[in-house]
């Protein structure tokens, strides 16, 4: 049998007003960034990601109850939530993570290597979510779910290195996704945003480190996957805001050929020579009624060659 924390019964009244607030925020937005996924038909695996997190922080949430003293005469119910929190914090933040490295996929789209890169970069956060959950397992198995040194060192470095992958990914991927100056600056903050996970979970670390069952530590136990799961849902939210306070249709978290503006045509100007017939029937009115249903990215090649890449708006 697991024996009760021992934390006053003042300082787990603080630490259920905290989980309130921080889960209750996180679950409140989480739910309204899917209705409005699946209310603009809009709803890809990121948001299935943010599903399974919710899912997740519905139970951290309970379980700032379950652990305390309102459970403590029902060993089974605490026993179970002492198993099931330390499974949560972690499935929470590494679902977040999923669901905000593939947005990348979509806005950024890219191809080759680079495609390749991202989904590498994807099974290694399923890497070490499953290695850390393991640890934790063999933690509550071994050691009734004392947070030792060991996993306090891992979740540290592993926050870290995921973050920074947040972070440089889309910077790189993003350099040459055509954005307007105020879209660019707005994505950017959201991907940089990841950076204020790693900014928690150093102190979370440290308090692990110094007292694993203290008031301060599962404080910041219960903050870091809300805050986690917040960020995630960042680029939903600001897409939705910047769509209807500037009263546009364009979706920041949309991929970028479809919000380019119609009749728009690109002539590649460092092209040796230009086929004049061609160059012509793009500029022409007739030409420009005939790209007119859908939107059209055109090049001129130097032999004269004519491409249209209209957006297939059925895989979003």
């Amino acid at each position: 049998m697991m024996l009760p924390l021992e934390i006053p019964s003042d300082g787990w009244r603080a630490i259920e007003i905290v989980a309130c607030i921080f889960h209750g925020s996180a679950i409140a937005i989480t739910s309204f960034r899917l209705v409005y996924r699946l209310h603009t038909s809009r709803f890809w695996w990121e948001d299935v990601w943010a599903a399974i997190a919710l899912v997740f922080e519905i139970i951290c949430l309970f379980g700032a109850w379950g652990e305390g003293p309102t459970f403590y005469d029902n060993p089974r119910v605490y026993t179970t939530m002492f198993w099931l929190l330390p499974m949560a914090f972690t499935s929470v933040l590494w679902a977040a993570r999923m669901s905000t490295i593939y947005p990348i996929l979509r806005i950024a789209d890219p191809r080759g290597a680079l495609r390749r890169t991202v989904y590498a970069i994807i099974s290694c956060f399923a890497v070490m979510w499953t290695a850390l959950i393991v640890q934790k397992v063999f933690a509550c198995v071994y050691h009734e779910c004392n947070i030792g040194s060991d996993i306090a060192i891992a979740d540290l470095v592993t926050d870290a290195v995921s973050d920074l992958m947040l972070v440089i990914t889309p910077m790189y991927l993003l350099r040459d996704v055509r954005l307007t100056r105020h879209q660019r600056i707005l994505v950017t903050s959201v991907f940089c945003a990841s950076l204020l996970n790693t900014a928690v979970s150093i102190p979370t670390s440290i308090l692990l480190l110094l007292d694993p069952i203290s008031r301060a530590t599962l404080i910041f136990g219960h903050v870091k996957p809300a805050t986690s799961l917040v960020i995630a849902n960042l680029l939903v939210i600001v897409s939705f805001v910047y769509r209807y306070l500037r009263s546009s249709r364009a979706d920041l978290d949309q991929p970028a050929a479809t919000r380019a503006v119609e009749f728009s045509t690109f002539i590649d100007l460092d092209q040796p020579t230009v086929d004049k017939h061609w160059s012509n029937a793009q500029t022409s009115p007739i030409a420009m009624s005939t790209m007119a249903p859908c939107q059209v990215h055109s090049t001129c090649q130097g032999t004269g060659k004519f491409s249209e890449l209209s957006n297939d708006s059925s895989l979003y």
